[in-house]
């Protein structure tokens, strides 16, 4: 097995992230505080303070697993129940169990491209060979082709994993080109993983495609509170399935990592859970009105960027244009640097997703949004 190559966009933030003063390239929405979440249900507060902390079940606390199935279509009707739901410690950890589970030397994966690393990274370390499944920027709008699907897949193909709503472009397929792609998938036999951790931030709500697990019997769907509730910190992720013998196999790798997730992390995760529209409603009209602020932006100084609209995250990816381009020589990474050091906002160069050097990620999640644009739009006007 070969080494593992480092996560690059992760060590930059490691080495960023808690030090810049803006941070304009966040992928997660705005957090509560652990007061505000206990407040959203009577009783919750007495129910942390009496909770015993010890070993949680491997697979999640069954009441949780409860809760996260109740987001998803009823078994009568193809979605996954509870018994379909594999709680583990973030997202990341249960795209590192799923993988261990499935895939090995020989096998092909089709990614997503861009893509956040881990996507990509680990079924390559694995031994699989990758190949990528390019987004297009036309006709305003970012987006797979169905078509390409069929070019990319080999008689070897164990899955397809996608990204939708899209890190780092915000693109959203259409119902019609999601159903192509799962037909195709069902046509040749092999597994879709879809990391879902953005949906319920669709830009146009009637947009938000089913989960892959309601309607593909080979589908596994990865979500976390992280990003749309904004819950990094209580680190709960989960697959979602119907293929019990996939989540079995994902059973006998988490033996060798978390084993099980904290308990109080689970319990808040109930309650947020059952409050998530809340907390989602919130988020959903504050990633709208940065956006506003961000185009607005974009449309006052189009010799720095260029936007193609998203159509669902907290994220976008503009590119260097005009004489900005110019000035840092094609290179957002150039740029970025250039105004962390000279503003402290932090921006995140497209380069970290292997993509063209021009672009860099936008995060417009956050309540002080506004601010870091302003100091943005300041250090562009003291440049000239």
């Amino acid at each position: 097995m070969r080494a593992m190559e480092a996560f690059r966009l992760e060590r930059f933030f490691a080495e960023h992230e808690f030090s810049a003063k803006y941070l304009l390239c966040s992928s997660d929405c705005e957090s509560i505080s652990t007061r505000e979440l206990l407040a959203m249900e009577e009783g919750a507060e007495t129910g942390l303070l009496d909770l015993r902390l010890g070993y949680t079940e491997t697979r999640g606390a069954p009441s949780l697993r409860r809760d996260i199935a109740a987001g998803y279509a009823s078994p009568a009707t193809g979605g996954p129940g509870a018994e379909g739901v594999f709680v583990h410690a973030g997202a990341e950890e249960a795209i590192l169990n799923f993988f261990l589970a499935t895939v090995g030397s020989g096998d092909h994966v089709v990614v997503n491209s861009p893509a956040y690393q881990s996507l990509s990274e680990i079924p390559r370390w694995l031994g699989a060979a990758v190949s990528p499944w390019k987004l297009r920027d036309e006709g305003g709008r970012w987006f797979l082709d169905p078509d390409e699907l069929r070019r990319l897949l080999s008689p070897k193909t164990r899955a397809v994993v996608l990204n939708l709503p899209h890190n780092p472009t915000g693109a959203l397929s259409t119902i019609g080109e999601f159903e192509a792609i799962v037909e195709r998938c069902r046509k040749e036999g092999v597994l879709l993983f879809v990391d879902e951790v953005y949906r319920g931030l669709e830009l146009d709500e009637a947009r938000r495609l089913p989960s892959v697990c309601e309607l593909y019997e080979n589908g596994v769907a990865l979500n976390v509170l992280s990003k749309t509730a904004g819950l990094a910190g209580l680190r709960i992720g989960w697959l979602a399935s119907r293929r019990a013998d996939i989540l079995d196999a994902v059973a006998v790798v988490k033996d060798y990592n978390s084993i099980c997730s904290s308990a109080p992390s689970e319990y808040l995760a109930g309650v947020a859970l059952r409050n998530f529209e809340r907390i989602a409603d919130q988020n959903r009209s504050l990633c709208a009105a940065n956006l506003a602020l961000f185009e607005t932006f974009v449309g006052r100084h189009p010799d720095f960027a260029g936007l193609t609209r998203p159509e669902g995250s907290s994220i976008c990816f503009p590119r260097l244009a005009g004489r900005a381009e110019i000035e840092f020589s094609g290179d957002a990474e150039t740029m970025a640097l250039a105004l962390l050091r000279e503003s402290g906002v932090l921006l995140l160069p497209g380069d970290y997703y292997g993509y063209d050097a021009r672009h860099f990620r936008v995060g417009f999640g956050r309540k002080n949004f506004g601010e870091g644009l302003a100091a943005l739009e300041k250090w562009l006007v003291d440049r000239g």
